[in-house]
């Protein structure tokens, strides 16, 4: 095995310690917080800044981040403020307000930890106002209330103004406020930096509750990016962020499923709907390799992700999607296919808070297909082979009369359930000073399979605290664990599948002539004489699998400058994993008892260590503004797997693998570990706020590549360019408030290519006899290229976003184009199979993904009643542009490997023959091109296969494989889209996710395709739209009636891959409608609530499209499938 790069564990050892330190201090002190800082202590706080010709708000926002406190101010408190100059060593706060704000006529207000800023009443006065609101000279009404946020919480700091006057006031740490007006016609405006204002009408109420709503694309947005965040204003790369308030109250059990149509370029394809399985692929900006994996890089607080699907989304602060260069280089090699970051929820200053916010619910199949009745397929049988059934026994089967020998068995009815349970927890505590926060959550999800002895249930626990151990040094950890039981059902032995979605095969399979079970109790023995898909679930076999994923990531800020900091950030995950199938005997009837009985137990572990250090520079002086990061990073990971099995266990109910038969013990194992070493860094620079430059790099090395090829380098550049913010267009065009022309372009890596692609790896397996005994053996079955390099992507990037009339209406388009290049590609036909090896990949292919990303969004307020009604588009074109050592000139003209990979074509295609319809009739059969070479019994009722092509490449009069396949379409989707509706009105809100795709092909074949195979079921839509002498339609939507065996072509005539079998797989999806209602303040305060929210929510509600009739369009399979689920469930929030 090759050496991997040098790793020092000491790093290690420490965070382990300090991890220890942390979990004792919260144990025995954690939970003794201390009441909010004094004003005067804020004010004493030292600081040191240097400052030239800046705006006032620049110079605040760096006193924030000296401070740690937080300025609150409505915009116009600042107009009059031209570019001021302030420097300042170690000198307290309230020195440096003073100095700052008095000559500018402006007082503040400490207020826990905000400091709120008004216009000074009169020239001169002391800078600094006490936390009692200034008594009015007229008062006639004492008004109090409080002021929330979107999720329930206090907004402090809130501007309260008596509309045309300057009297007001502001909400302290709690959100509450007192104010005395005047009369009952007076309006009071709330406003806050980040929120829409309001305006409330005091009429005869005393009392209020105001919640703020967000304001829409705010510039004071900050947007989750690679090492950092960053101002929406100014983000140049191409970067989609969803907030918690589009996460949390989902009620989907796996996460990626929570992207699903809202976000541009990000297409998330749901292929299976079994609890615990994988949520979907999630593509960005399409399909970026063929050669190597094509997964999007997941970190969750800067570390990979063992299991991004089983985190809780109500742990979930933000999820961000890098997609260009310029926002993913920082993560180099493991970029090409975008860049997922998870950012976690932490604690917060002020009152201890506790949340919950559970459900409880059904789920049920969005479509499941229909089968004929037992008569009907006696019937329908009779059409493929004459004679199968007498009209008696047909007759028979009708009547019900004889049901052990004539039954009509439901065999989907017996074996899937119209619903399952499905329940979700979640409780969390946070609390927190100035100095300490944390928060900490306990997460419960239960999922009840659709089948019987299905069960998934997942356990989450998260903890993250904050410490500022002093005025320079920051602590930050976070510790997760999660922990996952799959139950599912298993066939009895001897079958050949041993899983549960060949069960549901199976029930796609059996027809309804077969028995389920005698009248004497005897088990149906169905098409294989060993059993159905009933009686596979009332046998004792099981299958368990338990997995433990435990997490630490331990970050310490170090701020150097207050324009300086240097961050060193340690991680460590473990994801251990246990599986035990048990393959039970069964006893069917008196002469067929299937066994023997078998067990498999498999164990899997995997270690993840990083260490991590950057450092970070910010500075501003007169116009310009720049920012430098670097850094290092270290990663390595080690897995090992063990699996053993026995068969023969003297009983089903002893399942330990000691009591299994050691003369036929199976043992097998394996290990694999990588690292990487990486160096990154960013620089950013702005001129005015308006021109900005930024610029990344990564170079990585790797333990997959040779020495010689092991580091490389992936740079990216981006700039933007606020046009907005000019004159020409401020002065002009006053109904912009920003807009925004930005472009990229750079290089970006995939690593992910196995572990050892380019050593000669000696294979184990190879045993062989010598001696009168069998010796354990190993072998070299593959010729590798010792110089395999990096796959790299080259991405190119321009755009155009903006937002209109104070930010209602909101905009953006992209292009994109994604080049990869040095693809690994396998020789395959091009080169023979010589001396008992096979030939290994190389970097020779090319591929191509480009296309435009649309965004649009409205949002009003109009009184009580808010709205918002948003849209994304995406368009996509995926090419195969070179294949290198795999280009093949077919027969037919095109170049590529003769199945699935052809150049000018997508990926993930279908291969096969053009079709015309049906044959009507034996005239219509004689005139048709001779189809004989694949189809040479033609009759009618057949399919008419196109003659496209021939030796000199045009249609020669018949149709052969040779020449006449062709490309048929692509599960990649050309256009994915999603809209977004929300409505809020006097505490009632609703919330419409519609999700689509287009430009998409399906396929069912065998079992869920075709009837007849194999001796299996007829649907309901075979029967329906076939061909008959009596219906001789050209375009029936099924052939006519004939047997299909389980090898497909060989004695069936339309069962070839063809256009006719190849589904319009678009669709359009309800995928999300949920309603709730918040409690008012008023009913909440008799029980010291902060928020209550009831609410209704549906997930996968309504489908459109013009795929098979029963069958949901993210469904390709030939009978091994788990339906989609739809759930609709009933919640509640809690807040205290």
């Amino acid at each position: 095995m090759k050496k991997l790069l040098h790793y020092v564990p000491k790093p290690y050892r420490i965070m382990r310690s300090a991890c220890l330190q942390l979990m004792l201090v919260l144990l025995f002190g954690g939970l003794s917080i201390a009441k909010n800082t004094l004003a005067q202590e804020i004010l004493s706080k030292p600081v040191s800044i240097q400052v030239k010709n800046q705006k006032l708000e620049s110079i605040l926002h760096k006193l924030e981040k000296a401070t740690g406190v937080k300025f609150t101010f409505v915009p116009q408190v600042l107009q009059k403020a031209g570019a001021l100059s302030i420097s300042a060593e170690n000198e307290s706060l309230e020195s440096v307000l003073n100095r700052l704000l008095i000559p500018q006529q402006i007082i503040y207000l400490v207020n826990g930890n905000y400091i709120v800023l008004k216009k000074a009443p009169e020239k001169g006065s002391s800078s600094r106002q006490s936390d009692q609101p200034a008594e009015s000279q007229s008062v006639d009404i004492t008004l109090e209330g409080t002021v929330k946020d979107e999720t329930g919480e206090g907004l402090p700091g809130v501007s309260i103004v008596l509309k045309g006057t300057q009297r007001g006031t502001t909400t302290n740490a709690q959100g509450a406020f007192t104010l005395n007006v005047p009369d009952q016609s007076a309006i009071l405006i709330f406003s806050f930096v980040g929120y829409l204002p309001q305006e409330v009408e005091v009429g005869s109420r005393t009392t209020f509750a105001i919640q703020l709503v967000p304001e829409n694309k705010s510039l004071n947005e900050v947007i989750v990016v690679g090492y950092g965040q960053q101002s929406k204003a100014k983000l140049i790369g191409s970067v989609a962020q969803i907030n918690a308030e589009q996460i949390n109250n989902r009620t989907n059990t796996q996460l990626s499923q929570t992207l699903a149509g809202q976000m541009p370029g990000v297409t998330v394809i749901q292929r299976s709907g079994q609890p615990g399985a994988s949520g979907g692929t999630i593509q960005i900006r399409g399909v970026g390799s063929f050669g190597a994996n094509t997964n999007p890089l997941i970190l969750v607080d800067g570390i990979p992700a063992n299991s991004f699907n089983n985190i809780d989304p109500n742990d979930v602060e933000s999820i961000s999607v890098l997609k260009d260069a310029s926002s993913a280089a920082i993560y180099g090699a493991r970029a090409a296919n975008g860049v997922i970051l998870v950012t976690t929820k932490t604690g917060k200053a002020g009152k201890l808070r506790i949340g919950y916010n559970g459900y409880v619910g059904f789920q049920k199949p969005t479509a499941l297909p229909e089968f004929v009745n037992s008569w009907e397929y006696a019937e329908l049988l009779n059409e493929a082979d004459p004679g199968s059934f007498s009209q008696e026994q047909i007759a028979a089967f009708k009547n019900g009369s004889d049901p052990d020998n004539f039954p009509n068995s439901d065999f989907p009815g017996m074996t899937l359930k119209k619903s399952a349970a499905q329940t979700s927890h979640n409780l969390s505590i946070s609390n927190g000073n100035d100095n300490n926060q944390y928060m900490l959550s306990f997460g419960y999800l239960g999922q009840a399979g659709i089948i019987d002895k299905n069960q998934f249930d997942r356990f989450n626990i998260r903890l993250n605290l904050t410490s500022t151990l002093s005025k320079k040094l920051k602590l930050t950890t976070r510790l997760s664990a999660i922990q996952t039981i799959d139950k599912q059902p298993a066939p009895p032995a001897t079958l050949d599948f041993n899983d549960m979605v060949g069960i549901i095969n199976q029930t796609v399979r059996m027809p309804a002539i077969f028995p389920i079970q005698y009248s004497n109790g005897d088990w149906g023995t169905g098409v294989s004489n060993k059993g159905t898909s009933v009686s596979y679930l009332r046998n004792d076999s099981f299958y368990t699998g338990k997995t433990t994923d435990l997490g630490a990531n331990l970050r310490l800020d170090y701020t150097i400058l207050p324009e300086l900091k240097f961050s060193v950030l340690g991680g460590y995950t473990q994801l251990n994993g246990r599986d035990t199938r048990f393959l039970a005997t069964q006893r069917l009837n008196p002469t067929i008892v299937l066994g023997p009985s078998s067990l498999a137990e498999g164990i899997d572990t995997r270690n993840y260590r990083t260490i991590q250090a950057f450092a970070d520079y910010t500075t501003t002086f007169g116009a310009h503004e720049i920012s430098f990061l670097g850094g290092y990073s270290f990663e390595s990971e080690f897995s090992e797997n063990l699996s053993l099995s026995r068969s023969n266990l003297p009983t089903n109910v002893i399942t330990v693998i000691a009591a299994g038969d050691a003369s036929a013990q199976i043992t097998d194992g394996s290990a694999a570990e990588w690292a990487l070493e990486s160096y990154f860094g960013r620089a950013k620079y702005a001129f005015q706020d308006k021109y900005l430059l930024e610029g990344a790099i990564r170079y990585d090395g790797s333990s997959r590549f040779p020495t010689n090829q092991k580091y490389a380098l992936f740079p990216s550049v981006a700039v933007g360019w606020r046009l907005g913010e000019e004159r020409f267009i401020k002065e002009i065009l006053t109904w912009i408030d920003e807009l925004k022309l930005k472009a990229s372009v750079g290089t970006l890596g995939n690593q992910n290519i196995g572990n050892y692609p380019y050593q000669n790896v000696l294979n184990t397996g190879f045993n062989y006899a010598f001696g009168g005994s069998i010796n354990t053996g190993v072998a070299r079955t593959t010729i590798t290229d010792t110089t395999l390099h990096w796959e790299s992507t080259r991405t190119r990037d321009i755009g155009l976003e903006g937002s209109f009339f104070k930010r209602s209406l909101n905009f953006s388009v992209t292009y994109f184009n994604k080049f990869t290049y040095d693809i690994l590609v396998s020789p395959a036909s091009s080169v023979a199979r010589v001396l008992g090896f096979t030939v290994g990949q190389q970097n020779s292919g090319k591929l191509s993904n480009n296309g435009w990303e649309f965004t649009l969004d409205h949002r009003r307020t109009i009184g009580d009643f808010a709205f918002s009604v948003g849209g994304n588009l995406t368009y996509i074109n995926n090419s195969v542009v070179d294949l290198g050592v795999g280009n093949i000139t077919q027969p037919n003209g095109l170049v590529g490997n003769g199945s699935t990979l052809f150049l000018g074509y997508p990926m993930n295609l279908y291969y096969g023959y053009e079709t015309d319809g049906l044959f009507t009739d034996e005239e219509d059969v004689k005139n048709w091109v001779n189809q004989s070479a694949v189809a040479p019994n033609s009759k009618p009722g057949d399919i008419r296969y196109r003659d496209i092509s021939g030796p000199d490449g045009v249609p020669d009069g018949k149709v052969d494989p040779t020449y006449d396949r062709t490309v048929l379409g692509s599960t990649i989707p050309k256009l994915s889209y999603g809209i977004n509706l929300s409505a809020n009105f006097k505490g009632f809100d609703l919330t419409v996710l519609f999700q689509g795709v287009g430009g998409v092909n399906g396929y069912l074949n065998n079992h869920a395709g075709w009837a007849f195979f194999n001796s299996g079921g007829v649907q309901r839509w075979h029967m329906d739209e076939r061909w008959t002498p009596e219906n001789p339609d050209r375009n029936a939507g099924y052939p006519r009636m004939e047997l299909i065996s389980n090898t497909g072509t060989n004695n069936a005539t339309n069962a070839f891959n063809s256009s006719f079998w190849i589904l319009n797989g678009s669709y359009l999806r309800l995928k999300n409608l949920q309603v709730g209602y918040t409690f008012p303040q008023e009913v909440l305060k008799r029980f010291k609530m902060a928020n209550l929210r009831m609410y209704a929510n549906a997930e996968n509600l309504f489908l459109l499209s013009q795929y098979r009739k029963g069958w949901d369009p993210e469904i390709n399979t030939g009978g091994a499938f788990y339906p989609i689920l739809a759930n609709y469930t009933f919640g509640l929030n809690i807040n205290f």
